[in-house]
């Protein structure tokens, strides 16, 4: 992830505010990655791990994961993938030193690093994974051209990638909205400092020796409301100037978006995965 309270440049994303950002990875509200984590519970957050499972279900060997935050997919590895030897990496001290509390046998090494510069030597792993990080970091290509370095040539590469710029998408429409400025909001409260897009992902892990062997596709239109609706929350909440009564509507309004789209948006997910129309991104590469 990107280094923390490192300045964010206005090149790097042209659809939010142009000004010097920073975003603190040692506050412990910004940590992900807690609780555990398993397949068949027909959300969100399993359907990222079951097309991850999928995806590197031949695969043998030494596994890396990129910005493991306090480590759910990677005991999630463990579980699922015992024949795996499974490593984690993230850049906030916090999250680590909870990722190490919830593995108190060990099974697991964790690592600080960042991941425009990834602790590791060369063709480490013979499979590198990564959640919702590239969308964090200042340089996507350098953070690609780590990951290729890591990982053993035939190595296979899976990640789950926010495309918040892909076109015919609430996202797209809300580019530009002072209403709902939904841009802003996840650069504000996760430091999203990169809009990126499908094309984009797979032209930056191309030049870097990735070749993309798998796309699907998910966060359609039920999965972006479900997401819109979680950050107007977020930002509408850390008013501190906001009344009682308003913080009592916004969580109810927001609870009631969210019970049906969590899991709906998971069904939805599974029938239209070929569909482009959406914002989250499921790529599969093997590295030449």
């Amino acid at each position: 992830m990107v280094t923390a309270n490192q300045d964010w440049r206005p090149a790097a994303a042209a659809a939010v505010e142009r000004e010097p950002f920073r975003f603190d990875y040692e506050d412990a509200s910004t940590v992900e990655g807690r609780g555990e984590l398993r397949t068949g519970t027909h959300d969100l957050a399993a359907l990222r791990l079951e097309r991850c499972l999928e995806a590197i279900a031949h695969e043998r060997g030494k596994l890396l994961e990129v910005g493991c935050g306090a480590g759910r997919y990677t005991r999630a590895f463990l579980h699922y993938r015992p024949d795996l030897e499974v490593c984690g990496c993230d850049i906030s001290h916090i999250a680590l030193a909870e990722a190490r509390a919830a593995d108190p046998a060990g099974r697991s090494e964790y690592k600080l690093g960042d991941a425009l510069d990834l602790p590791y030597s060369d063709q480490s792993f013979d499979i590198v994974v990564l959640f919702d990080v590239f969308e964090h970091v200042t340089d996507v290509n350098r953070a690609a051209a780590e990951v290729a370095r890591v990982l053993r040539p035939g190595g296979a590469f899976h990640c789950f990638v926010p495309c918040e710029g892909n076109r015919r998408t609430i996202f797209s429409l809300l580019r530009k909205s002072r209403l709902l400025p939904i841009h802003r909001w996840k650069r504000d409260h996760i430091g999203h400092i990169q809009v990126l897009t499908t094309r984009r992902m797979k032209g930056i892990l191309d030049t870097h020796g990735l070749r993309v062997t798998g796309l699907s596709f998910s966060f359609h239109l039920l999965g972006q409301i479900h997401d819109v609706a979680d950050y107007w929350r977020r930002e509408m909440l850390s008013r501190k100037s906001l009344p009682p009564w308003q913080r009592a509507l916004v969580k109810a309004v927001s609870r009631a978006i969210f019970i049906p789209t969590w899991r709906l948006a998971y069904y939805e997910d599974t029938l239209r995965q070929r569909d482009p129309a959406a914002i989250g991104v499921h790529i599969t590469c093997r590295r030449r």
